[in-house]
């Protein structure tokens, strides 16, 4: 308990701090777990105790990726992209390797520190690129493809040190394992999952979909965990398939605050993992093994995705984003170390390296922040650019609620081609409206993760459809925190009840009648051609 105190403190002090630097949350954690861990002032004394823990942040962290990716994305990014991503794998392990047998290891232990420094890490990558919001620009999409090929090959790499330590694992048996597990976590996704799914969100009960979120998640990991591939894979793969379910925004926001605790976990057990005593000691084999490890990666990065035909500013940007070590390669070098195939002293120095290399990372992201948004503009409107240029929607109109109005409302504007989306917390609605191909999903709209997740930021109308007043007023007060500059118009049964609504927040009110849903419309129309945001 007194651990878990000090931890959650270090987490609200060193995070807030940093971000109100604008250097990043992760950047914060990984000093925090430098400071209260082993090396540091010694609150943590055993890292081990609290990485297990950790790594379901990892774990969340690919779900929501895969949520927010889609299979037809990742299906667009082409043959070109992933090229990128197996090429750089093995030069670099090869480079890596070379470099280690030169230097007087065993080949065994040469071709074990290739395979662990190949790796570039999952958590930091994404949450970099999330916090310059960079994720679904041409630079995500290469970095989250080469992360998914290198997750695919920890695997592999982990198959082949168990064998050289003298293990009964073969390949195989893991390309059988692995088969068996992908299959079950894409088929129970696509067959079984929408069924559980509808009839939990037909319940009504917050806490047993929470649950089966949960379970969704933990079930895909496990089976590709113990098919010998990461956990963190078939977490990607769950996502995927769930992205394409009308429950995507309700999801997200589901795993939000499980993903922030245990990925802000994780990032501090890096930190812990650096030992300060052993940097001292050793100083200069230390920032050798760092400038080697991103000065090598750095640059085969660049020299392939320049060579494949990217820029040479898209190739800076991704080696410096990439250049660092994986959390793969702790358990790499570890299970090298255990097993007698590498020296103690020199894994020990090499997850030092890969830790400091993590930590560098995010300074350098931060540093570059303004680099970025003077070259290639502001992360907003750029993502916001990109959301419209890969079908997601920016401008559009958001309503919330899909009964007889909504449901009324939403027909119009489509008549008209308004881009919009509709959220609604009746599984059985959702459902129908799917059927018809209309773009209804599940969600609890009084929650601020499910707006942000329908990009209410993003919405230039905000239109509230539910019939109960009470719960109309929570929303707008929400929608316009979330998002000051669209218009927000609501439906009202009584006056007192529009009174309440516009202290709430909404611009315009409209009072429940016969032509309620033709009034909305109207209003929204005026507002949109008012903006010009949309042509109607």
């Amino acid at each position: 308990m007194t651990q878990a105190l000090f931890i959650l403190a270090a987490f609200i002090v060193f995070a807030g701090l940093f971000a109100s630097l604008r250097m990043g949350t992760v950047v914060g954690l990984l000093i925090a777990g430098v400071a209260i861990g082993p090396s540091g002032v010694g609150i943590v004394d055993d890292v081990t105790a609290i990485a297990s823990l950790a790594e379901f942040g990892v774990v969340f962290l690919l779900f929501n990726v895969g949520l927010e990716i889609k299979l037809e994305r990742l299906r667009l990014l082409g043959a070109r992209v992933y090229a990128l991503a197996i090429i750089q794998v093995l030069l670099t392990a090869g480079a890596f390797a070379a470099a280690a047998y030169g230097l007087g290891t065993s080949f065994e232990a040469a071709v074990i520190i290739g395979a662990a420094l190949a790796l570039s890490s999952t958590a930091i990558v994404i949450q970099i690129l999330g916090e310059l919001g960079r994720t679904l620009t041409h630079l995500g999409r290469l970095a989250i493809a080469t992360l998914i090929v290198q997750d695919i090959a920890v695997g592999p790499m982990l198959v082949m040190v168990t064998m050289m330590g003298g293990g009964s694992s073969d390949i195989g048996t893991l390309v059988l394992g692995g088969t068996i597990a992908l299959a079950m976590v894409v088929l129970g996704a696509r067959l079984i999952l929408p069924m559980l799914l509808n009839h939990v969100a037909a319940l009504r009960t917050p806490e047993l979909f929470v649950a089966l979120t949960l379970l969704v998640v933990l079930s895909a990991s496990w089976a590709t965990e113990h098919a010998g591939l990461s956990a963190a894979l078939g977490a990607f793969l769950a996502g995927l398939m769930v992205a394409d379910t009308p429950y995507r925004h309700q999801i997200a926001a589901d795993i939000a605050p499980f993903r922030g605790l245990f990925l802000g976990l994780f990032f501090m057990t890096v930190g812990m993992k650096v030992d300060i005593g052993l940097t001292l000691a050793e100083p200069l084999a230390v920032a050798a093994l760092v400038l080697g490890i991103v000065a090598v990666k750095g640059t085969l990065l660049f020299a392939i995705a320049t060579a494949l035909g990217y820029s040479r500013r898209l190739g800076v940007q991704l080696s410096g984003l990439m250049a660092q070590g994986s959390e793969f390669s702790f358990v790499l070098l570890g299970l090298a170390a255990a097993a007698g195939l590498l020296v103690t002293t020199t894994a020990n120095l090499l997850i030092v390296a890969v830790a400091v290399s993590m930590l560098v990372t995010p300074l350098l992201a931060a540093a570059s922040r303004n680099w970025l948004d003077r070259f290639e503009g502001e992360a907003s409107s750029r993502l916001a650019r990109l959301d419209a240029e890969s079908g997601e929607l920016h401008g559009h109109v958001l309503i919330v609620g899909f009964g007889q109005v909504g449901m009324a409302l939403s027909r119009h504007l489509l008549g008209l081609g308004t881009p919009l989306l509709v959220l609604d917390a009746d599984s059985q609605r959702v459902r129908t409206a799917r059927g018809r191909n209309l773009p209804v999903y599940f969600g609890n709209a009084t929650r601020t993760e499910v707006l942000r997740a329908a990009h209410v930021e993003q919405a230039a109308v905000v239109v509230i459809a539910v019939p109960e007043p009470r719960v109309a007023s929570r929303i707008a007060v929400l929608a316009k925190r979330l998002a000051p500059a669209a218009c927000i118009i609501a439906r009202a049964p009584e006056q007192s009840d529009a009174d309440t609504l516009r202290e709430a927040g909404a611009r315009a009110v409209v009072l429940d009648g016969l032509t309620t849903a033709v009034e909305l419309a109207e209003r929204v129309v005026i507002q949109l051609e008012t903006d010009g945001t949309v042509a109607v």
